[in-house]
């Protein structure tokens, strides 16, 4: 039988882990070291890992901008719809707000 997922252990994904480290700051020796410690086995292949890192943080910079409005309207979509729930009125106009200036735009 397998275990809950909640029991299950995850590895770190570690291009996600060196992004963090990346945006909290860290210099790149100490991001060197934390690779080395998270990571035994990538010892001296934590400057590729580093560029990969960079080279994702670049990426994310250029969006998808069809999916981040779809996104966005969905999401402000349920913001409404969870607002009405719990009678939140004033949020749920501000939702709808969005959504109208959302929609003119093209």
């Amino acid at each position: 039988m397998s275990k809950p997922t909640s029991e299950i252990v995850f590895a770190p994904d570690p291009l996600r882990q060196i992004t963090q480290w990346i945006i909290a700051g860290m210099s790149e020796p100490d991001v060197i070291d934390a690779i080395e410690q998270t990571w035994p086995e990538k010892k001296g292949k934590a400057r590729p890992l580093i560029a990969e890192a960079l080279k994702k943080l670049e990426d994310q910079g250029e969006p998808n901008l069809q999916l981040l409005k779809g996104f966005v309207l969905e999401a402000t979509r349920d913001i409404y719809r969870k607002a009405l729930e719990v009678a939140d009125f004033q949020t749920a106009l501000r939702a709808l707000k969005q959504l109208n200036k959302l929609a003119r735009r093209k």
